[in-house]
């Protein structure tokens, strides 16, 4: 039969393991977490979509630009 001393000590053992075990599960939980919602992020996104939809419409004007230069006719040599 195990003495007292030697219960005491499985005790302790168990009891530091499961506060690791506790640790650890604490430890995890807070590096999944996942961050705040961003409050202003809705108006960061609409001001992306504004400067990009403004960037598309400068491509489409230099393309066109692009077009109608090589499209007129060369000047006759001299």
């Amino acid at each position: 039969m195990p003495d007292f001393e030697s219960i005491i000590k499985l005790l302790v053992m168990m009891a530091g393991g499961g506060g690791i075990l506790i640790g650890a599960a604490f430890a995890l939980k807070a590096l999944l977490r996942k961050p705040p919602p961003d409050p202003l992020l809705h108006e960061r996104l609409a001001d992306a979509e504004q400067r990009l939809a403004e960037l598309e419409e400068r491509a489409d004007f230099t393309d066109r630009v692009i077009a109608e230069v090589k499209n007129r006719p060369a000047l006759p040599p001299e």
